[in-house]
């Protein structure tokens, strides 16, 4: 069904799609890293940036719905094909939405705290860098799947460790910080850990289209 020639182009775009929002991935992670060392110069940058693509991916996905609901063949598929894109660009709002908050809001991150925090940047970003990719092989060779999702659900688990690990350290080990400040760095830190949720959820809708697709 995929290989159709009639379906070659929408496939095309939506590479692309997955290809900006992989962007605005690696842009996030460099851009709460520039926060976090206090380079203001290069932080803009990032902020620029995330928010050029995040009106890219937009126009994007309008498009490619408009393809794919436009394609006969893909009726029985067209619902979930909608879901996934919509999954997707959930994951590019809060990557939007997320690094923002850092210019909104100013949180304080102590220095003790930076090298946690920037590993579950890095564990969340691999479990969102991983729903791309599987997104992408579902369309190109959905037999090889299968380990994709698995990566993504053993980095969501350990998001989640890291994530407590942040939290109880803030709140058991900083008697120095005040109960506002630590509310912040929950705040934050949960932010980090609703990516690596979004990408299961992605994970979890391409299983059941998998299911759908042998029956």
């Amino acid at each position: 069904m995929f290989r159709s020639k009639k379906v070659s182009q929408s496939i095309k775009d939506l590479d692309t799609y997955m290809e900006h929002l992989d962007e605005c991935t690696l842009v996030f992670k460099n851009g709460v890293k520039h926060f976090l060392d206090g380079s203001s110069t290069e932080f803009q940058d990032n902020l620029n940036t995330i928010t050029k693509l995040r009106d890219t991916t937009t126009e994007l996905r309008r498009n490619i719905e408009n393809e794919f609901y436009s394609l006969a063949m893909l009726r029985d598929n067209r619902v979930d094909i909608m879901q996934l894109l919509e999954r997707l660009d959930k994951i590019a709002d809060l990557l939007f939405k997320n690094l923002w908050q850092y210019d909104i809001e100013v949180p304080f991150f102590p220095a003790e705290l930076t090298v946690n925090f920037l590993k579950l940047i890095e564990i969340s970003s691999l479990a969102v860098e991983g729903s791309i990719e599987a997104a992408k092989i579902y369309f190109r060779n959905p037999s090889h799947i299968t380990e994709k999702i698995h990566r993504i659900y053993y980095f969501e688990k350990e998001v989640m460790k890291q994530a407590q690990g942040i939290k109880r350290q803030v709140f058991h080990e900083m008697d120095n910080m005040k109960l506002s400040q630590k509310f912040h760095l929950r705040y934050f830190t949960l932010h980090i850990e609703e990516l690596a949720e979004e990408a299961v959820r992605v994970a979890d809708l391409l299983s059941i289209m998998m299911i759908k697709q042998n029956i």
